[in-house]
């Protein structure tokens, strides 16, 4: 993490589309909103994307289809279909501007050795799908300390990373190179909602209107 101020966010599985004033009043900056396949209900739309663009609140893209919860899930070919479905949902439904990010989540304390084994072949596939697609997008890996640490040492073409707020997970107490990272849960105006803050650059984008 750098000596830059910190700014105030928070991310949700539900709509804040109508929240843009009470997301200023209480001094956020941005919101972290889903993009996936299997529950369409959780996705950021191109109607919110522009309500929040319109009204200056800053847009993190988060992808997480299925369960990333487990080992099981990160293989060669989930890391292909993700960085695909991913890649055209922000280009073309949401028009997210080139060069912001989308974060991939490994939502588990997973070990060295998950890291180093099909964890390493999913984020490295995350990265030589973008390349081939043209590397529009930068990439971001959600996870514990251990896994961000991982991510940034290890996988050349991963530029952010988002400290999950578990800290119990390996690594996630000591690690400071986040550019996100989650400090809370709790509501939002009957919204369901995590605490976050970042620091410098963080892959955030508001789409042209």
């Amino acid at each position: 993490m750098s000596t830059e101020q910190t700014v105030k966010g928070l991310d949700t599985t539900q709509s804040c589309i109508h929240e843009v004033d009470n997301l200023h009043n209480e001094g956020y900056a941005f919101v972290g909103r889903y993009y996936n396949v299997n529950h369409p209900e959780k996705n950021l739309t191109l109607e919110e994307a522009e309500v929040l663009s319109r009204g200056g609140i800053k847009i993190v893209a988060v992808w997480e289809n299925g369960y990333p919860t487990t080992s099981v899930y990160f293989t060669e070919l989930s890391g292909r279909e993700d960085a695909e479905r991913a890649y055209d949902y922000a280009r073309n439904v949401i028009r997210q501007p080139m060069g912001s990010a989308i974060y991939f989540t490994i939502d588990y304390d997973a070990s060295a050795a998950d890291l180093g084994h099909g964890i390493h072949q999913y984020m490295q596939t995350l990265v030589s799908t973008f390349k081939a697609r043209g590397d529009a997008y930068e990439i971001g890996i959600y996870g514990s300390g251990l896994t961000c640490e991982y991510a940034i040492q290890h996988i050349p073409g991963i530029h952010y990373t988002w400290l999950a707020e578990s800290s119990g997970w390996t690594h996630s107490r000591t690690f400071t190179g986040w550019n996100i990272r989650q400090t809370g849960s709790g509501s939002f105006h009957g919204l369901s909602i995590d605490q976050d803050e970042a620091v410098g650059s963080y892959g955030s984008f508001g789409i042209p209107l």
